[in-house]
């Protein structure tokens, strides 16, 4: 028999990915920081979920719609199952003539030497169609050597490619939005973290890309 819990934090800026991939990981967990109950029916526990989804999309998409389902890259990952990952999520949103990534560790200092050739290959497939690149980091995360080389890399492919970087505190997450600035991925690490720990890949709801685009906006970021 399945038994289903349900976690809700309660403090603010709790991270459940955490404990996933600590459970990946063979690594304890403390669940202090949540209220811990068991469901006993899923259809009525998460009622005011589903009413809130069918208004907004529709009775029919729970039907038509395909899962949103998290992927685990697995501590010891080829370079190739990660940019095939890469690749799945970027396929699923669809990346148009804009792609936005923030990632604090971008061009952060690493001792991958493989690391620009990674993003060479994970971003090429998409250069076809991407005019611009914007790139958010942490400010005092920049490895000036080997951001000029990622960059020189991508503009050999693409000369016309227009690579923004700006930088914030702001953000601790990894985000890679394109799609008209309406489909996002999540990445828990950044792309030389792979393959180090296990690690999450999962597609972001509109309406969370939405409150990401409004805040680089406000920001100045975008």
């Amino acid at each position: 028999m399945d038994i289903i819990w349900q976690l809700t934090p309660e403090k603010e800026n709790i991270d459940y990915t955490d404990i996933v991939v600590k459970l990946s990981n063979n690594e304890d967990i403390n669940l202090r920081d949540y209220e811990v109950k068991q469901l006993n029916n899923v259809v009525f526990s998460f009622k005011e979920e589903i009413i809130d989804y069918i208004l907004e999309h529709g009775l029919s998409s729970l039907i038509n719609s395909e899962p949103v389902l998290e992927h685990l890259v697995a501590k010891g990952a080829t370079k190739n199952n990660i940019i095939d990952a890469m690749h799945k999520y970027l396929d699923k949103i669809g990346v148009d003539n804009e792609l936005i990534i923030i990632d604090p560790y971008f061009y952060a200092p690493t001792t991958d030497t493989t690391y620009p050739n990674t993003i060479e290959l994970t971003l090429d497939k998409y250069l076809s169609q991407v005019n611009t690149l914007h790139i958010i980091t942490y400010p005092n995360k920049v490895d000036k050597a080997l951001k000029t080389t990622i960059e020189t890399n991508l503009k050999t492919k693409k000369a016309s490619l227009n690579i923004l970087h700006k930088t914030s505190n702001d953000y601790h997450d990894r985000f890679w939005i394109s799609n008209n600035r309406e489909k996002g991925i999540l990445t828990g690490t950044s792309l030389n973290g792979f393959g180090k720990k296990y690690s999450l890949l999962d597609r972001l709801n509109t309406s969370d890309v939405r409150d990401i685009i409004d805040s680089l906006q406000a920001l100045g970021l975008l």
